[in-house]
């Protein structure tokens, strides 16, 4: 052997010996900060040849506390993925001109207001599109590529302007709303022009094939309550002359062309379950005619349409119990077809032009959400892309179980139980039972590390988590969606304690040390429970509805409680005095902590305030935090992760009476 060769022999030899001897990382637990520190991964967008993936990846930036969103690129056969943009501002839907040349996108780096803009996916730098003075909502490219169509709100007019200058801008509720416009700007000249102008907000353009007409949608006014009187409408890009195309009661929404241009794929609703149930998928000729379900039968509700080259075939994405899959359906309509069978959790697929390859983020309760491709949708085979979060594996994380149990009333319910890392058969644990929003939310196999979901930090720490889909939850079809109706706090509450009772059973949970967490209708949960029970050591009621009469006429969302409780308040006095937790609030005695966002419309913080004082008055042991400048769900990162550690102490105090460290600045 020659003397180079000898020494290069030895050094991989001795390389070998280190790597083999060497102890392996030790693992740790997680801990709030690592979730704040996770990168969220979306909005996977394939080029159309198939070539290439360009998503959205969001950072946390706490100096400028605030989400960072970035525009990524990921080769579709692998490699490294590139990074696009970096600027410290909101990159978003980045979406692929037709001849896959360039990338536009919606960012706000200019100013507050977001425009779009257009950049080289191979190399170059961001140049500004639009020059529009309320910030552009969504767009979508013409298929010749020499347009787009965009959204935005009416500018305001020059005494508007003044007014607002002035301080003269007293609001007068429900009157001169400002209205989202769809406007068309020329690509190479960024000549701009509105061409919708109806008494109405639009939303979801979509251009035909043949680039002369746009379908959108439609709703009376941009106030959250009529978010589910949506119609769909088209307008001539030539003339700019607009057509109703459904006349449903209920709501009509995203709107997809057939590849020929002949038709139109969209997601509806009637009226004859009041004003909730399942969207269903329903196609109708280009001029509005021949209107006819898709997969009638379907128990669960697919998501928007994506029509096959040859108009054949319509794909969707839909929830599934605890996972999503994709699903195919005959366009005249048929059984649908299971393409994938995972245990995680399927979102935005999106296809290459020729249908060929397929893109989608894909997650499960080991793995955050990553880029993946199939080839194939014959046989479906997802290839991963990306890794954001390289640090998971130097993570302990609980091992999750999809469980089922039988409810007072012997009806099945199921759920997930996420386990303590060093799981000891025969030991028991302290619990926590996280109630899902909605009510029609629904825990899904995905993996537990947001602020709302923190599981992981749980399992690592040696607690138990308990995911409950209760009567009420999506992913289990209609009948079961609507299960709750006129029922809050009854039999969905009972389905909560039957499944910690089937976990004391089996030696799993310690009942006396379990807690109770929830946001939204999961803070209305856990409210009611601690009005209903003390089983419970501590719970935390996040962004929770406590009293639904109060809550009726303050919140932003009265048709959804109209079809849940049967009406209005004044008319189903009974209805909502029974569900509110501040009825039965001097049975309250469990240490609770409040926590909610400062300008939540959805629910006002006087829910919150109203149990505060109640549980304050009673002598019950609580904590209430109001988080300035947040809405329903908390934006800032610092927020976020100051939730996180109210609520790990707040537990860690009443449940295993260990008192938090004193307070630290970050």
């Amino acid at each position: 052997m020659k003397p180079i060769a000898r020494v290069i022999f030895l050094a991989i030899a001795l390389a070998t010996v280190l790597a083999t001897s060497a102890p392996a990382q030790q693992k740790r637990p997680m801990t709030p900060e690592d979730v704040i520190a996770l990168k969220q991964v979306s909005d996977p967008q394939i080029s159309p040849d198939g070539r290439f993936v360009a998503y959205v990846v969001t950072s946390a930036d706490l100096k400028e506390d605030a989400a960072d969103p970035d525009i990524w690129l990921v080769a579709a056969s692998g490699g490294d993925p590139i990074r696009l943009t970096t600027n410290n501002k909101r990159d978003t839907e980045p979406r692929w001109s037709p001849d896959g040349k360039r990338l536009a996108f919606i960012s706000n780096r200019d100013d507050n207001k977001a425009q779009i803009f257009l950049i080289s996916p191979f190399g170059g730098e961001a140049q500004k599109l639009t020059e529009s003075k309320t910030a552009v909502q969504s767009f979508a490219w013409s298929p010749d590529g020499r347009r787009i169509a965009y959204i935005a709100q009416q500018e305001p007019i020059a005494d508007e302007e003044k007014k607002q200058k002035d301080k003269d801008d007293t609001i007068v509720v429900d009157q001169n709303y400002k209205m989202s416009r769809i406007w068309l700007i020329d690509v190479d000249t960024k000549k701009a022009t509105e061409l919708v102008k109806g008494d109405y907000s639009a939303s979801e353009p979509q251009w035909s094939p043949d680039a002369k007409t746009i379908a959108y949608v439609t709703v009376p006014t941009p106030k959250a309550d009529d978010g589910g009187v949506t119609d769909i409408w088209m307008v001539s890009v030539e003339s700019g002359k607009p057509r109703k195309l459904t006349n449903n009661e209920g709501p009509d929404a995203s709107p997809r062309w057939s590849p020929d241009g002949s038709k139109i794929a969209y997601l509806s609703r009637d009226e004859k379950n009041g004003l909730l149930g399942q969207l269903h998928l329903t196609v109708m000729s280009a001029d509005g005619s021949g209107v006819h379900e898709v997969a009638v039968g379907f128990k669960y509700q697919p998501g928007p349409a994506i029509w096959s080259p040859d108009g054949r075939t319509i794909y969707f994405v839909s929830q599934v119990g605890t996972t999503s899959q994709l699903f195919s359906a005959p366009a005249t309509g048929g059984e649908p077809r299971a393409i994938s069978s995972i245990t995680g959790v399927i979102s935005q697929a999106t296809f290459s032009k020729d249908g060929s390859v397929a893109a989608f983020t894909k997650s499960d309760i080991q793995h955050p959400a990553d880029v993946y491709v199939t080839r194939s949708l014959s046989s479906f085979a997802p290839v991963q892309l990306t890794n954001h979060n390289p640090e998971v594996a130097g993570f302990e994380l609980g091992r999750g179980e999809l469980i089922r149990w039988k409810s007072k009333d012997g009806i099945e319910i199921e759920g997930l139980v996420l386990y303590p890392i060093g799981l000891e058969q025969g030991k028991r644990y302290p619990m926590v039972v996280d109630v899902h929003g909605g009510p029609s939310g629904v825990w899904t196999q995905a993996f537990p590390g947001t602020w709302g979901n923190f599981g992981h930090v749980w399992a690592g720490h040696g607690w138990v988590c308990f995911y409950p889909n209760i009567r009420g939850s999506s992913g289990y079809g209609e009948n079961f969606l609507l299960s709750n109706v006129r029922d809050w706090g009854g039999a969905d509450y009972q389905d909560i304690q039957t499944g910690i009772d089937s976990l004391i059973a089996k030696g799993i949970a310690d009942p006396e040390r379990l807690a109770q967490a929830g946001w939204s209708y999961g803070g209305y949960m856990t409210a009611w429970t601690l009005t209903q029970t003390n089983r419970f050591k501590a719970v935390m009621v996040g962004a929770g509805l406590t009293d639904m009469f109060s809550m009726y006429s303050t919140d932003d969302l009265q048709r959804i409680l109209d079809g849940y409780f049967g009406g209005e308040p004044w008319n189903e006095l009974e209805s909502y005095r029974r569900a509110s937790a501040m009825t039965f609030i001097k049975q309250a005695r469990t240490p609770t902590l409040i926590q909610h966002g400062a300008a939540d419309q959805r629910v006002p913080p006087t829910q919150a305030w109203e149990l505060y004082m109640g549980l304050k008055k009673n002598h019950v042991p609580v904590e209430m935090r109001l988080f300035p400048r947040e809405p329903h769900g908390l934006q800032e990162p610092r927020h976020q992760l100051d939730k996180m550690r109210r609520e790990y102490a707040w537990f860690s105090k009443y449940v295993l009476g260990v008192e938090p460290p004193p307070e630290k600045p970050d």
